[in-house]
């Protein structure tokens, strides 16, 4: 006759287990089976069981964790990919803003080269209309040249005409080191839209014998000729 052993409540896994081995021992190993026994196997399933549940949650988390480092790549990448585009931008307007400086500087240095020529002819064609009345006046037998007219021997720098009418504002530039007076008018020409010439530069400035040698700290007159 078989006998049926009846378990402490179980879990169904455990519990499934241990009647499908009592099962399959027979009769005899199910009477001599220990309850003390039964008890240990039931908590080692219950222990697995356990472990199991907890791996299954850690895997879960997991999944989640990589779904969510997945999606902030993503946007990382594409936060990247539309900094990169900005950079090459600003690069871009830098290079078209320098260019166009660059544009600015020449057409200055060009009005400025063309406003000294025009400068130049005047004065040159004022001197060959003196040269050619001095020419047709004639003069007393003996006498040289006035002191009015004699320039001053050993000295080559130029000096103002004495026909140039100077502004009443004048703005004192104070000479850096590396600046001449071209460079200085050109500057002001440009940033004050000014027609100064190195004329005016020379009768605003009686005391500047030699134009090409500039001291640092010096100062100059720069007139405001519109």
């Amino acid at each position: 006759m078989m006998r049926f052993l009846v378990f402490a409540p179980m879990k169904g896994f455990a519990a499934a287990l241990m009647s499908l081995a009592v099962l399959l021992a027979g009769p005899r190993a199910a009477a001599q089976v220990d309850p003390e026994d039964l008890r240990r196997l039931n908590g080692t399933v219950e222990s697995l069981t356990e472990g199991q549940e907890s791996l299954r949650r850690q895997v879960q988390e997991l999944r989640q964790q990589l779904d969510k480092l997945r999606s902030e790549n993503a946007q990382l990448q594409q936060e990247i990919a539309s900094q990169k585009d900005l950079v090459t931008r600003e690069q871009m307007n830098q290079v078209i803003e320098q260019v166009r400086e660059v544009d600015r500087r020449r057409a200055a240095d060009a009005e400025y080269v063309k406003t000294q020529l025009s400068e130049i002819a005047k004065e040159v064609s004022k001197s060959v209309a003196a040269a050619a009345a001095a020419k047709e006046t004639p003069r007393p037998r003996g006498s040289g040249r006035s002191a009015e007219t004699r320039e001053p021997s050993g000295t080559g720098t130029p000096s103002a005409p004495p026909d140039i009418k100077l502004p009443e504002y004048m703005y004192e530039h104070v000479v850096k080191s590396g600046e001449t007076v071209g460079a200085i008018i050109a500057a002001y020409n440009q940033e004050k839209g000014l027609k100064v010439t190195m004329a005016h530069v020379l009768a605003a400035n009686p005391t500047l014998k030699d134009p090409k040698r500039l001291r640092v700290g010096q100062k100059l007159n720069i007139p405001e000729v519109k």
